[in-house]
């Protein structure tokens, strides 16, 4: 081993590595080029004077494995990481008073919600400023990726707080052109004579997704990978779909064809922060407004009956 130091974003750049298990999927993730990365992991060898991760199997990009050595230096360099993202965290509010920017991440109907209400969110909010992050993966707010989190599901994992939001309710709607080109959308008959829009297979197959398949006897005819596209073509008067009642209800293109279904639980939403964070004053603020802002508009989260 020589005598310098090895370089923190060297010793970051193979715990990636380690955990993704390739340079194809660590090069993604760290947004650099596979060559770098592999240079990188090199020299860092060279410094630590072992070699700490061994190329397995075949294909370009091959797969990559701890030696022993490396597997001694992996948990050190954990809690590297594990502390320089509690500095990034902390970062932002060294600055005296509730200013900077706190990013909010979910999923592109929860989003679309929030950003419908920024003014509301936002008013008497002076020196913050609002990121909004839609995704169905989910944020890792250990690595800051998120400050604020809303999910409908309760995370079990890291060190994360939470509290719960109102429940939402789902129902069949129809933009109203549609309804009007095929009155059997507002009966039972909907489910065997109208076209239907679904989610297709890559987020695995949702309850909502479920109930549909098993009300309609067959898959939704067009299929979409996010809620926002399946939003779209409803809009666009392509056929019907199971939507939130929060997204229906802003609508006034769409109708409500039945009352919340019961078979599909009320999901609750729920504001995730990590720990870390739960007392700086800029995230506090707006996890409290939001917070109010799911509270305020319950009565479009959980609609009564047909529109």
């Amino acid at each position: 081993m020589n005598g310098l130091a090895p370089d923190w974003d060297d010793l970051r750049l193979f715990a990636v590595i380690a955990a993704e298990g390739s340079l194809s999927a660590a090069a993604r993730r760290l947004k650099l080029s596979q060559p770098t990365m592999g240079r990188r992991l090199q020299a860092l060898e060279k410094q630590m004077g072992a070699k700490l991760l061994e190329r397995v199997g075949g294909g370009p990009a091959g797969s990559y494995v701890l030696t022993p050595k490396g597997a001694e230096l992996l948990p050190l360099v954990e809690r590297m990481v594990e502390a320089g993202e509690a500095i990034e965290r902390a970062r932002p509010d060294f600055a005296e008073g509730a200013t900077g920017t706190v990013r909010i991440a979910s999923g592109h109907l929860t989003i679309r919600f929030i950003a419908r209400r920024l003014p509301e969110l936002l008013d008497t909010m002076p020196g913050l400023e609002i990121e909004l992050y839609s995704s169905y993966s989910v944020a890792n707010l250990s690595r800051r990726e998120a400050d604020i989190a809303i999910r409908n599901r309760r995370p079990e994992e890291g060190r994360l707080v939470m509290r719960s939001l109102p429940q939402y309710s789902y129902a069949v709607f129809g933009a109203r052109e549609y309804v009007a080109r095929h009155p059997e959308a507002a009966s039972e008959a909907r489910y065997e004579h109208c076209r239907w829009i679904g989610f297709d297979d890559t987020r695995g197959r949702s309850d909502s997704f479920e109930w549909l398949c098993a009300k309609i006897g067959r898959v939704p005819e067009i299929r979409c990978s996010n809620a926002g596209t399946i939003l779209n073509a409803l809009l666009a008067g392509t056929g019907l779909a199971v939507l939130p009642c929060f997204i229906g209800a802003e609508e006034p293109s769409l109708l409500q064809l039945t009352a919340p279904i019961d078979d599909l639980d009320r999901e609750t939403m729920w504001l995730v922060l990590h720990e870390d964070m739960r007392n700086r004053p800029r995230v506090r603020l707006v996890a409290d407004r939001i917070a109010a802002l799911f509270h305020r508009h319950r009565h479009l989260l959980q609609p009564e009956g047909a529109g």
